[in-house]
């Protein structure tokens, strides 16, 4: 078999995930202030939904850049021009769609029509022509959303909707016809970690309002220390457990990548709600608690790429759920209490930290 060769990051890569700290901000912000106490069920799948669809532009420019891009002229200008009307978009972002319905889906538009262009005329000719599964994926995506404009808002958002989710959920029904060794999967693990470390660092902005004088200092360091843990087992898992020169399409990767961005705001939102007095007890500990189960969740479906030393025991899964469903309850009994409720995360960050260091002390 012939060996994997990493294919480096480009400055340029780097430079468009910048514009991702700006939308995933403005994402955060869907959910930043709480309505009678709580998150409005409507408001949460609103914000899922835009994480869907802001990160499936992501990634399809990634999985370019991964499978196809020699760092050419083209590929660059067009790189450039996505991250142009992504900040247009990103300043569309809210809860009120009706307000920009429009501008959103036409900035949309305008990224899927960069899209198709790139995957037609930047792709290897010595490649797989798997890329048409890619280009007709945007084009029935980009169709949606041009006839929902066309319509306008009370019909055309449920048309948009749709498109997103055909963009996001039609690779899964074409698995088998993708080339697992198109993918350079070294550089795939780089480029969504990357993304796990700007959502990370918006976690860091919001925790800020902890570190004041009116505030004792015990609070920051529990809550900066659970976050720093939970960073931890990622890393741990990503660089030290995976197995990255692999021959894979990388499908349960991104996708939970995908799903650990919106749980990470989740979890992000839910320590600012912390430190407000007028939110519900109730609701902010169930939903920190179902947050933090839903990531480590996530970290341990990344365990099927581990290498055959560092593939979790029955034990080592079993205790990580004991530990995270033992958390859930007490965060419930003890929502009162703040101080109570961050000494339980960060026992639970603890414990599962633990175990993730201790394998892989042992398995070296």
């Amino acid at each position: 078999m012939k060996s994997i060769i990493a294919k480096k990051v480009g400055m340029f890569e780097l430079f468009y995930d910048l514009v991702f700290v700006y939308a995933i901000s403005k994402i955060a912000a869907m959910i930043h202030h709480p309505v009678n106490g709580v998150i409005p069920l409507v408001n949460y799948l609103q914000f899922l939904l835009v994480v869907v669809v802001v990160l499936q532009i992501w990634l399809y420019e990634v999985l370019y850049f991964n499978r196809y891009s020699q760092n050419r002229f083209f590929d660059i200008a067009s790189l450039v021009l996505e991250m142009f009307v992504m900040v247009y978009l990103s300043n569309n972002i809210n809860t009120d769609w009706h307000l920009t319905f429009e501008y959103f889906n036409i900035a949309m538009a305008v990224m899927l029509i960069v899209l198709i262009l790139q995957y037609l005329l930047g792709h290897s000719k010595n490649k797989e022509k798997d890329y048409t599964i890619f280009v007709d994926t945007f084009v029935i995506e980009l169709s949606l959303i041009c006839l929902g404009l066309i319509l306008g808002y009370k019909v055309g958002v449920y048309l948009a909707i749709a498109g997103y989710l055909v963009g996001f959920l039609l690779p899964l029904a074409t698995y088998k016809k993708i080339v697992a060794k198109n993918v350079n999967f070294p550089h795939l693990i780089e480029r969504v970690g990357l993304i796990i470390i700007i959502a990370f660092g918006e976690a860091v902005v919001n925790i800020a309002e902890y570190f004041n004088k009116n505030i004792p200092l015990y609070i920051p360091i529990f809550v900066f220390l659970s976050l720093v843990l939970m960073f931890a087992v990622y890393v741990i898992e990503v660089d030290n457990f995976i197995e990255q020169k692999q021959y894979n399409k990388g499908f349960i990767l991104m996708y939970s990548h995908v799903a650990l961005v919106a749980t990470l705001l989740s979890i992000t939102v839910a320590l600012v709600y912390l430190n407000l007095t007028h939110v519900d007890k109730t609701f902010v500990a169930l939903f920190l608690g179902f947050s933090v189960v839903v990531y480590y969740l996530l970290v341990l479906a990344l365990s099927i790429y581990n290498k055959k030393q560092f593939q979790l025991t029955y034990l080592n899964i079993l205790t990580t759920l004991v530990c995270l469903m033992a958390g859930l309850v007490l965060l419930y009994f003890l929502r009162n209490s703040q101080l109570d409720l961050l000494i339980v995360l960060l026992v639970m960050n603890i414990i599962i930290f633990g175990q993730y260091y201790s394998l892989r002390k042992r398995s070296n």
